[in-house]
């Protein structure tokens, strides 16, 4: 299968396209991931069997997440463990996300 052309909504930089993740964005937009009041956050695997931490830069403590909703170029993110591992921040529309389970709203924070 071929898979059409995927460009980082945030910075426009070529990606390599994934159907599971159509418009996520790339890995140094992630690292611009900030919180509603503009504090800088870092995210990773919990351990090698997965899970997601996040912690605003400078923290020491990492905080155990299913999803966090945050900022990347002010426009809000739904970040997320990826499957096989990893990180992904995808673009989300502006709709009640309160139905999602373990969620962390940071927009605001």
């Amino acid at each position: 299968m071929i898979l059409p052309e995927h460009h980082c909504p945030g910075c426009g930089a070529a990606q390599k396209a994934f159907p599971r993740y159509p418009w996520h964005f790339c890995q140094g937009c992630l690292q611009m991931a900030r919180t509603g009041k503009g504090q800088a956050l870092e995210f990773a695997n919990a351990s090698l069997g997965g899970g997601l931490v996040w912690r605003a830069t400078g923290q020491e403590e990492w905080q155990d997440a299913t999803r966090v909703l945050c900022l990347i170029h002010d426009r809000p993110v739904l970040v997320h463990e990826a499957r096989f591992g990893g990180v992904v921040a995808e673009p989300v529309p502006e709709l009640p996300l309160t139905h999602l389970h373990g969620l962390v709203d940071l927009r605001k924070a």
